[in-house]
């Protein structure tokens, strides 16, 4: 249901847009060529400039100063005046449809008489009933085309057309340039008079000083201080304090948040889920610095992106790059994600965007800070593999040589093939010295299930329509990848699981709040508890330990180096793994190559990972016991062939043990042992610590198990999480212990079903584990064996430190509040119809006319002392004075909601003056205390010290 001003606003202001705007009707009268799927964009983006031109002329007359001038993509700054009100400035406007000559539209301008400007309209004094119109405490002209597509404005209740049709074109940018001089000048160019606004930048006497280069690593991401970056994600609207309230303390040290702005366009080239990835950015990174917890942000996914590529290093400064790092002790940088697609599609190319990181390294090396990208397989996006990376950019690779410390290269599971590929033309960049971490971000995306049917007919794949009839994905799955990947290749970084809304947080509905309050509610996902989360805590117990980069190239010992000319095609040889690399070593029987490589399970864990590398970058690198070129592998060197190759690897990786189907690796006295098959598989495993003789395991559908053997016991990780409440039947033997071994066994989630029994039998000790979900099992055992193993490295695993004490501006986005008696809530206001345009974060909340209507929210101060309160609000219709606004239960002041303009920039931000805070939490409350005359829009309110 609407409420009263959204149907106000919808009459006065929306019949004129493009939104009820029919080409059908006039297709033969005027040059549509597309204007109906961009014109909403383009005439926001016109009528948020004159907005922007009354704000700028009446600080220019009231003595404000500008607080912030950014650059957030090449057509648009983000201005911040001293009094707290932002809006955005365009230097260029969205063209008309898709062609690229000049067109006609309507311009609407400032003219000075006197003492005082008034609006114009085509360089003439825009007159309504005979008078001129101010511009300053006056009506805000809008811009429309009606229904027969003709330009019009309307002004207070007037709408005057134009008698001109809109035409597909480029129509004129009131704004024309942003400057910002040394002096400390921010100038506006405009393209009519006044032919420029010059307002100062405040003054930086504040106390709280801005955040100056170091060249040390704010948060050191290593095997001894891993990362788990956990996603606040705009796919699920989430409220990033209960999204940080989630996380419990033993695990929150090591969570670094992804802002993720998760970016999609729609065919009118606007994003589908954030309006303004900048103010979305640094609300949510406002919270995660109030709370003392470390924080990226991710704008990017693949080509497109929220922000703009640099070409030059002098465009990050001042920029919002640059800014997020001197404003935010918490931040660590800019994470890119799902690379290869997008790019050429009305966004940058390839090579700009390298050309962008290569900056960007610098910039982060700088501040302490990291670029994280993550690759989708080289099969589908080859040339923009970690492979090509290298090969591309002569400057993104000698920038990864000076600092591979700030570089982070993720292998990404979205799609459903060239897993290994992926694996390790990623891996590549980390052993080679490009990239001081490696990590993962898993995405049940990349799940073969039922609505990827066509993948079952290709050739080189015998899986099936879906792997084990799981038309959709089990999370039990992911466990896999997961705790192999992290022993073995030394991923210090997990990312995910990115499919936030399936795998992690749901909103689950209002709850009630007391006092007759309602909130909204969050909570985890059950697999995210019983997966994610326990695997991360048997990380932070070293039970899975991770290697150091010497470690995996000693323990990998081949790489391939690819020497390969590219040749352009879509699959290119010169960025990729040779095509059949893994095809006789760890590549699945049923699995095919390239785009019939469809399962990210591995048949064997006697060969380790094998890298694909450019090149190799330092000394550590080149210690790779066996270098192998890429074109040795169609050179007649017999790498092409499978039996040849097989044989080498034999001759390089010894077997370890028998296996009926089941993986195990070994690393020192570490197994990660799993069964990907829907049947039950075993594995015979001799004992290379534990002086008894072997252990023999037998797991049913994706259990896995990270083993540690000592000398006189075995440790055993065991998970297996199933949704639906199914237990499976594992079972552990162990042969040659002298006596009957004692054990013990902790269900690690509670409430999950475990039951362990143990035999003992004929020298052969068994326990039956039936199970949903992760246990500990410990075996003490030992036999007579001699000349076993007993040198390991143990785990040296410590909380990392935190960041430095935030004290600034601290932003409390109304769409969080507890409310009653409101008009709505406004979750995501992009996906709402007739919404308000220019909020903060994801929404707002609409307060409506009520009497008793109330909002309320706890804040946090580190200190005592006096606050100044601002509260961003539109009050379209009318003064509203019936608020009156709380501390703790006591009223310390009744704002005066002041009419603010039917545009596309809607906002003022109200100071309520100074008032004083307790240290610690307290509560702000906006009460209705009579019914009010018009309806009022929260969007946030913001705490400065």
């Amino acid at each position: 249901m609407k409420c009263k001003s959204e149907s106000f606003r919808i009459q006065k202001l929306f019949l004129l847009l493009i939104l009820i705007f029919s080409i059908g009707g006039c297709k033969d009268d005027i040059d549509t060529s597309g204007i109906s799927t961009v014109a909403n964009k383009t005439i926001g983006e016109m009528n948020s400039n004159i907005r922007s031109l009354q704000l700028l002329l009446a600080a220019q007359s009231e003595g404000k100063t500008v607080a912030n001038c950014l650059q957030i993509s090449s057509n648009c700054y983000n201005i911040e005046l001293n009094d707290g009100n932002s809006f955005s400035v365009f230097t260029s406007i969205t063209p008309l449809g898709k062609k690229e000559t000049p067109v006609y539209s309507p311009s609407i301008g400032a003219m000075k008489s006197g003492t005082s400007y008034y609006w114009t309209y085509d360089g003439s004094f825009l007159m309504i009933s005979n008078k001129s119109q101010k511009v300053i405490g006056g009506e805000t002209p809008v811009i429309g085309i009606d229904n027969k597509g003709y330009w019009n404005f309307s002004i207070g209740t007037e709408i005057v057309s134009t008698g001109r049709k809109a035409d597909a074109g480029i129509v004129r940018s009131l704004f024309t340039n942003v400057v910002t001089s040394e002096e400390g000048l921010v100038t506006f160019k405009l393209s009519d008079a006044p032919s420029s606004i010059v307002l100062p930048k405040s003054s930086s006497s504040s106390e709280i000083k801005p955040i100056e280069p170091t060249g040390t690593l704010r948060r050191p991401i290593s095997p001894e201080n891993p990362a788990w970056f956990i996603h606040i994600d705009t796919w699920n609207t989430p409220d990033p304090q209960a999204i940080i309230d989630l996380i419990p303390a033993d695990i929150r040290p090591y969570v670094v948040f992804n802002i993720s702005l998760s970016v999609s366009r729609g065919s009118d080239g606007n994003f589908n889920n954030v309006a303004n990835g900048y103010e979305t950015a640094k609300s949510w990174l406002r919270t995660c610095a109030e709370n003392n917890v470390w924080a990226m942000v991710q704008g990017a996914s693949g080509g497109y992106c929220h922000w703009p590529d640099f070409s030059d290093y002098s465009q990050f400064e001042g920029s919002l790059f640059e800014e997020f790092y001197r404003e935010y002790p918490n931040f660590i940088g800019f994470n890119y994600a799902e690379q290869g697609w997008g790019f050429d599609q009305n966004s940058s190319t390839y090579d700009e965007r390298l050309q962008h990181f290569a900056n960007l390294m610098r910039l982060n090396h700088e501040y302490g800070g990291y670029l994280v990208v993550s690759f989708l397989n080289p099969s589908g996006a080859s040339s923009n593999s970690g492979v090509a990376m290298i090969k591309r950019s002569s400057n993104f690779a000698d920038a990864c040589r000076k600092y591979p410390e700030n570089f982070i290269a993720c292998e990404k599971f979205t799609q459903t093939y060239g897993f290994f590929d992926m694996e390790s033309t990623s891996l590549g960049l980390f052993v080679s010295g490009f990239a001081g971490n490696y990590g993962m971000r898993f995405d049940q995306c990349g799940w073969l299930d039922a609505g990827n049917e066509s993948w079952s007919n290709d050739p080189d794949w015998n899986g099936g329509k879906c792997w084990n009839g799981d038309t959709e994905f089990p999370p039990a799955a992911g466990a896999i990848p997961f705790i192999e990947h992290v022993t073995f290749t030394g991923q210090t970084v997990y990312d995910g699981p990115e499919l936030i809304w399936q795998q992690c947080f749901k909103e689950t509905g209002a709850i009630n709040a007391g006092n007759g309050y309602s909130k909204r509610s969050w909570e985890m996902y059950d697999q995210f508890v019983n997966i994610s989360m326990d695997i991360y805590r048997k990380i932070i117990d070293g039970t899975i330990r991770i290697m150091s980069r010497k470690e995996v190239i000693d323990r990998t010992k081949v790489v391939v180096v690819n020497d390969v000319p590219p040749t352009g095609a879509k699959y290119d040889p010169g960025y990729s793994a040779p095509a059949n690399l893994f095809k006789g070593l760890y590549l699945m029987d049923e699995d095919g190559i390239q785009t019939g490589h469809h399962l990210f399970f591995k048949k064997t864990g006697r060969y380790p990972t094998i890298p694909t590398v450019a090149e190799l970058a330092d000394d550590v690198a080149k210690s790779f016991e066996y270098q192998i070129n890429a074109s040795d592998f169609k050179s007649g060197m017999g790498w092409d062939d499978i039996d040849v190759k097989r044989n080498r690897f034999d001759n390089i990786f010894p077997e370890e043990y028998i296996s009926n189907g089941m993986y195990a690796g070994r690393h020192e006295n570490s197994w990660v042992v799993y069964n990907c098959y829907a049947d039950t598989k075993t594995a015979s495993i001799p004992f290379k610590y534990n002086t008894s003789e072997k252990m023999e395991l037998s797991f049913g559908k994706y259990s896995v198990a990270a083993i540690k053997e000592y000398t006189d016991k075995v440790d055993f990780y065991l998970t297996n999480y199933t949704t639906d409440g199914r237990q499976t039947d594992d079972t552990l033997k162990i042969y040659g212990a002298v006596s009957k071994p004692s054990y013990s066994f902790k269900n690690r989630v509670p409430g999950n079903s475990c039951t362990v029994t143990d035999s003992w039998k004929d020298g052969v000790f068994t326990l039956s584990v039936r199970h949903n979900g992760a246990l500990d099992i410990s075996v003490n055992c030992s036999g007579n064996a001699v000349g076993r193993e007993r040198v390991y490295t143990n785990s040296g695993i410590n909380p990392p430190p935190g960041p430095s004490d935030y004290e600034g501006p601290r932003q409390y986005e109304a769409e969080y509040f507890e409310y009653k008696n409101v008009a709505a809530v406004v979750k995501n206001a992009i996906k709402t119809n007739n919404s308000l345009n220019g909020y903060t974060a994801l929404g707002y909340l609409s307060f409506g006319t009520k009497a008793g209507a109330s909002i309320r929210n706890n804040i946090s101060v580190s200190k005592s002392g006096f606050y100044t309160v601002q509260i961003r609000y539109s009050a379209p219709e009318t003064m509203v004075s019936n608020v009156g606004f709380y501390v703790n239960g006591n009223k310390v002041s009744s704002p005066q909601f002041t009419v603010t303009p039917q545009s596309d920039a809607p906002w003022q931000t109200l100071s309520v003056g100074q008032v004083y805070l307790e240290q610690g939490y307290n509560t702000i409350e906006l009460t209705a205390g009579t019914e009010g005359n018009g309806s009022l829009y929260i969007d946030n309110i913001i705490l400065t010290h």
